[in-house]
Formats: structure tokens, C-alpha cells, sequence
């Protein structure tokens, strides 16, 4: 009765090894072609590569530099942007661009329609590298295809911004929303024009986008801002006047003091931690005394801050010490302790 259990089982044996050896053989196959592959495009470089230093710097063109195949193309595509990363001559670079956008456009716009994700990012990358501006629409329709991948949907955003693409306002508000950081990446792409379309359209915007817009203003720590700065923070509350707060403390400025002193007796500690950043920044005298109540808050974030804020004042090492000296808090003269070493270390 063993036979036939035994006979089955060599044939399944057979089997395997079978196809083992025909993967086996697949995979060299494979390889062989991925390396003869590799080795034809690095023939290519070797050709393109001085003729297309050539047209870069001197606007010399042969008809060698026709790319007539796809090894070609993969080829000079990998030339230009060892190039793009140390060519730094506004020629040079307009050279490269106006090269890639007669030779290499329809060979990205059509690996942007390949049903392969990494094709498709790969000439996503590549049109934002090598600026191909016609392609803007190709881009665009990746950002809008609702079956495209959270990664394709971004980095479409931030192609178009970086293309100051003329209806961006609108396509990044009719789309799903993104994370406040991703947003931002995408806004610091934008020059003073396409931005000013976030800031009049602010309160249309989702959540994280008004978070992340906020979060720009206070890089770019730009004066014209404040007035609408201060506007969110009267009309808001939460984390929209948190952000506020944080954009004001890096312009450092407001118009008048008043309408945030009462935060100093929040009952939120962000919020007190915030204008203690604020009163920092603005470095006003009056509100020496306020940071000081602050370096005795309940909240080590607080303390922390307001000690911070302190030693931004001229005369704030000598009102820690007097802390320091006289305070019967412990919690608040630690802080103040921490505060003098830190800023002693950063002078």
C-alpha cells in the first residue's frame, strides 16, 4: 500500500525540482538581460555624456545627441542629472531644461500612463528636476486621479507649486486633505503671488491647511503678515490661535499687547506656554515681570519656556539670578539654574 504513496511523492519531487530549475534558469535570464542592459547604457553615457557637457556649456549640438531609443533616452536621462546636481551657471541650467523638455517630454509622459508605480514617481521626480512646465497638465491629472497613490497625489502638489501652476489655490482646496506637515512642505514651494491666493482664501481652506499656512508665515517670519496673523488669532481658538501665536513670536511683532495678556492665565498650558514664546520675542520690558510669574507656572513646559524667553532680554541673566537667589519655588529656580547654563553655553 506504501507504493503508490511512495510513487506520488517522488512525482512531487521531480516536480518541484523541476520548477525550481526553471525559475532558476529564469532568473539568470533575467540577469543576463538586466546586465547587458546596464552595460548598453553605460556605453551610451560614455557617448552622451561629453556632447551633452558640450551643449550645456557652450550650446554645441550634434546629430549624436538624438535620442532615437529608450536606452538612449534612459541614458542622457541619467547624464543630466548627474549634471543638474553641480551645474550652478543660469545658462547651463536653461540649456539643460530646454534639452529636456524637446527630447525627454514625451518619454515621461508616457511612463507617467504606466500601470507601475515607481515608473510613474520616477517621472514624476524627474519632471520636477528637470522643469518640464509642459507637462504641468500630465501632472495635474496624477494629483486628481482619485485612483492614484497617496505618494503620486503629494508629489504631483509639489510639483505644481514649484511650477507656480495658476489655479494651484484651487486644486489643492478640491482635493482630499492631506497631513498639515505635507501641506507645508508643498506651500514652501510657492513664490509671494501664489501664496497670497492661501492667505485670501484662508478661512475656505481645511484645517490642516490653515495650520500649515500659518506654520509658513512664522519661516518666513515675514512683518507684512501680521495684520492677517493677528486677525486668526482674534477670530480663532484652539490650535489655529496656538499656531498664531507661534507665527506672531516669529515675526516679532504685534500691533498691541493687550489682547494676549490674558492668555498668561489660561487654563490651557499651551496657550501659556505660547505667549511666554511670544513675550520672548517681542523682548518688550514691561513684560520682563509677566515671564517671570510664567518661570513659576504649574507646567514645566511653561517654566521652561518663559526661562527661555527671559534670557532673550538684556537684562535677563540678572533677573534668573535674582530668582535664583530669592525664590522659595524650587521648581522655579531650577528652571532659572537651567536657563543661566544654557545661555551661557550658546553666548
Amino acid at each position: 500500500m506504501l507504493v503508490p504513496e511512495l510513487v506520488a511523492l517522488s512525482y512531487a519531487a521531480v516536480s518541484i525540482l523541476i520548477l525550481l530549475l526553471l525559475l532558476f534558469i529564469y532568473l539568470v535570464i533575467r540577469k543576463v538581460i538586466e546586465n547587458t542592459r546596464r552595460a548598453n547604457i553605460n556605453l551610451l553615457k560614455e557617448k552622451l555624456s561629453p556632447l551633452l557637457l558640450e551643449f550645456l556649456t557652450e550650446d554645441k549640438i550634434t546629430r549624436n545627441l538624438r535620442l532615437h531609443s529608450e536606452l538612449k533616452m534612459k541614458a542622457a536621462e541619467e547624464v543630466l542629472t548627474s549634471y543638474s546636481a553641480i551645474i550652478e551657471g543660469e545658462k547651463e541650467k536653461e540649456n539643460l531644461f530646454s534639452f529636456t523638455e524637446l527630447h525627454l517630454k514625451d518619454y515621461y509622459a508616457a511612463k507617467l500612463k504606466s500601470r507601475k508605480w515607481s515608473k510613474r514617481m520616477n517621472a514624476l521626480y524627474h519632471i520636477e528636476g528637470f522643469r518640464l512646465l509642459s507637462l504641468q497638465d500630465d501632472v495635474l491629472a496624477i494629483a486628481q486621479n482619485p485612483r492614484a497613490s497617496h505618494d503620486e497625489r503629494v508629489h504631483s502638489l509639489r510639483i505644481l507649486a514649484s511650477f507656480q501652476y495658476a489655479k494651484f489655490y484651487t486644486v489643492v482646496t478640491g482635493l482630499q486633505p492631506l497631513a498639515d506637515s505635507e501641506y507645508r512642505n508643498i506651500l514652501m514651494r510657492l513664490n509671494e503671488k501664489s501664496f497670497e491666493q492661501f492667505i485670501l482664501g484662508f478661512h475656505h481652506c481645511h484645517e490642516a491647511l490653515k495650520w500649515a499656512i500659518l506654520d509658513v508665515i512664522a519661516i518666513s517670519k515675514e512683518l507684512k503678515y501680521t495684520y492677517f496673523v493677528e486677525k486668526v488669532f482674534a477670530a480663532n481658538e484652539g490650535e489655529i490661535q496656538l499656531r498664531a501665536i507661534k507665527a506672531l513670536s516669529a515675526i516679532g511683532y504685534v500691533k498691541d499687547l493687550k489682547p494676549y495678556l490674558p492668555l498668561c492665565q489660561s487654563g490651557h498650558w499651551q496657550q501659556r506656554m505660547m505667549v511666554a514664546k511670544l513675550f520672548g520675542s517681542l523682548k518688550d520690558p514691561s513684560l520682563l515681570p509677566i515671564l517671570l510669574e510664567l518661570l513659576h507656572d504649574a507646567s514645566w513646559y511653561v517654566r521652561s519656556q518663559a526661562g527661555q524667553s527671559i534670557m532673550m532680554f538684556p537684562d535677563g541673566k540678572a533677573a534668573l539670578q535674582n530668582v535664583l537667589n530669592t525664590s522659595q519655588d524650587n521648581f522655579a529656580r531650577d528652571m532659572a539654574w537651567e536657563w543661566m547654563i544654557k545661555g551661557d553655553l550658546y553666548t
